[in-house]
């Protein structure tokens, strides 16, 4: 089972994040080629990653499942446990190039429903500061790569922080923006474009908080009584 990991951990890396329909495409072949029985329960997805999770922690190295919203699905990140916006994959990239990453995480994470249109991505006021910024085809070949690897989304004519940089950069998101990006207080992981309770507006994982009114019909921030429907708004990204 070893070379199946070690085969899975590479397609991971590769992928940035997977859904489990991607993961199915990955453990079936290399399952089938190595004639072991493929994880066919997400429960057995989920202990098959756990007991990857043992080997690499020691490595600065993660799998981490994660829901997001945006897409209405759980997907598989690949992250780096001690990552930062100086630090992350740019590798071969200019110091002018990261400069722009970063850049583009801060505005994100700074606008409502941390999101900008995706032509702001090439606007004079986000390159300010910049000594040399990258031409536009060259910021559109960095989106694109960014994109793929997870870090943002391009959606719907906005660019959103994708399932990596929540996964990757939680601590930094929320620790550098806290007036903007909070934590559950249900669960304490960070939450986006998720569901809000109708008098204070703090925001709650949809599951989160759905457990919590099994049980009590009051929201667990202001005490008030629970009146935002459960059922996800197909309107916009945020409830």
């Amino acid at each position: 089972m070893e070379v199946i990991k070690r085969g899975f951990i590479r397609a991971c890396k590769n992928h940035s994040y997977l859904s489990y329909e991607g993961i199915d495409e990955i453990l079936t072949p290399l399952c089938a080629t190595h004639k072991v029985s493929k994880p066919a329960s997400k429960e057995a997805i989920k202990a098959f990653v756990n007991e990857i999770n043992d080997s690499i922690r020691d490595l600065g190295q993660s799998l981490v499942f994660i829901k997001y919203p945006l897409m209405g699905k759980e997907y598989l990140v690949y992250a780096k446990t001690d990552a930062t916006p100086d630090s992350i994959a740019n590798t071969g990239l200019t110091a002018e190039e990261c400069r722009y990453f970063s850049k583009l995480l801060d505005k994100i994470a700074t606008s409502d429903d941390s999101r900008i249109p995706w032509n702001f991505a090439y606007n004079e006021l986000l390159l300010e500061g910049l000594v040399k910024p990258p031409k536009k085809s060259r910021m559109q070949q960095l989106l694109q790569k960014w994109s793929q690897m997870g870090y943002f989304l391009d959606k719907d004519d906005y660019i959103y922080l994708g399932p990596r940089s929540l996964v990757e950069l939680s601590f930094y998101l929320t620790s550098s923006y806290s007036e903007h990006i909070k934590n559950c207080t249900l669960c304490k992981g960070l939450v986006l474009w998720d569901i809000r309770c109708g008098s204070c507006q703090i925001q709650f994982h949809r599951d989160c908080i759905h457990t919590y009114l099994q049980k009590r019909d009051i929201c667990p921030s202001c005490g008030s009584l629970w009146t935002t429907p459960l059922r996800r708004s197909t309107s916009s990204a945020s409830s």
